[in-house]
C-alpha cells in the first residue's frame, strides 16, 4: 500500500506564510526605526529607509519561497 502524498499541503503551508514574513520584515523595520529615530533624533527618516528596506527583504524571501515551491511541485 502506497502512503499519501501531501506535498500540496507542505506548498500551501509555505504559502500562507508568504503575508506573516512580510509582515514581520516590514514590522522589524518599523520598530528598529522609530528607536533609531529616537536615539539620533532624526525624524522620520530611519523609520522610512528601515521599513523600504523590510519590505524589500520580505518581498525577496518570499520571491525565494514561491520559486522553491513552484521548482518542488515540477519534481
Amino acid at each position: 500500500m502506497s502512503e499519501p502524498n501531501f506535498k500540496w499541503a507542505k506548498s500551501l503551508g509555505l504559502i500562507t506564510s508568504i503575508p506573516l514574513l512580510i509582515l514581520i520584515s516590514v514590522g522589524i523595520g518599523l520598530f528598529a526605526g522609530i528607536w533609531l529615530d529616537g536615539k539620533f533624533h532624526s525624524n522620520p527618516w530611519f523609520t522610512i529607509i528601515l521599513i523600504i528596506l523590510g519590505l524589500a527583504a520580505g518581498l525577496y524571501e518570499s520571491a525565494k519561497l514561491l520559486i522553491d515551491v513552484t521548482r518542488e511541485d515540477r519534481d
